[in-house]
Order: structure tokens, then sequence, then C-alpha cells
């Protein structure tokens, strides 16, 4: 299967992630599980999400960013919503 990973923007960007949840919620993407982690100054949060297509692992890491990762389909679906949002 191929997986295409989508960097959204700055991990510290509320407004991105805002319009992340937004675009998430919009094509009913469910959290399906949640873990996070500390080591040193890196700070990484981990959701997957699913959805009638399928799933989607959504990451936000310091130095890194908030990624989207999953079917490029899927991805590309959700980029077209994420760029609808205000």
């Amino acid at each position: 299967m191929q997986v295409e990973k989508w960097v959204v923007g700055d991990e510290y960007d509320e407004v991105v992630f805002a319009r992340l949840k937004r675009a998430l919620s919009d094509l009913q993407y469910a959290a399906r599980d949640q873990w996070s982690g500390l080591a040193g100054s890196q700070d990484i949060q981990h959701w997957t999400v699913s959805g009638h297509e399928g799933q989607l692992k959504i990451e936000s890491e310091t130095y890194v960013g908030l990624s989207v990762e999953g079917n490029p389909l899927l991805i590309a679906e959700l980029k077209a919503r994420y760029e609808q949002t205000v």
C-alpha cells in the first residue's frame, strides 16, 4: 500500500490545528487511538483517526511539525477540505 506524508504546518500553530480538526470532522473522521511522549526537548503527540474509507495517522512533533500520513487518496481529500476551512 502506498503511503503519503503531508506536513500541514508548525506543531505550535493553533490555527493549523483548528483547521485540521475542522477538516477531519467535516469528513467524519473519529479518533481511535492517542499517545504522547517527551524525550529531552522533543515532544511528540500521535493520533490515529478512522473514517469511512480508512485510517490516517496524525503526529505533532517538536521541530518537525504537524503531519498526516496515510493513503494518498485520503490525504488529497483531506488537503482539499483543509483548504476550504477558515
